[in-house]
């Protein structure tokens, strides 16, 4: 991939997490989703299939979201 264009290596890991999320959410709506490698949609096939056995074991993406946002703002 090269030299990334900002140096994250001093940002906690919580840090860059929130980074990654700010990244993703300042992408437009409209915007092209990336292709999946195979071990990606693997894992997505698999849970999807542990989903499937039991809807209960997860949670919405909204809520993992906050709970990382949070996790986040704890360690600062």
């Amino acid at each position: 991939m090269g030299h990334p264009l900002f140096d994250f290596t001093n940002l906690t890991p919580a840090q860059r997490a929130e980074l990654a999320i700010a990244l993703w959410d300042s992408l437009p709506d409209d915007s092209t989703e990336p292709a999946l490698t195979d071990r990606q949609r693997a894992e997505l096939d698999r849970r999807i299939e542990a989903y499937r056995k039991d809807p209960r074991d997860g949670a919405p993406w909204d809520e993992v979201r906050a709970r990382i946002r949070s996790a986040a703002k704890r360690r600062r």
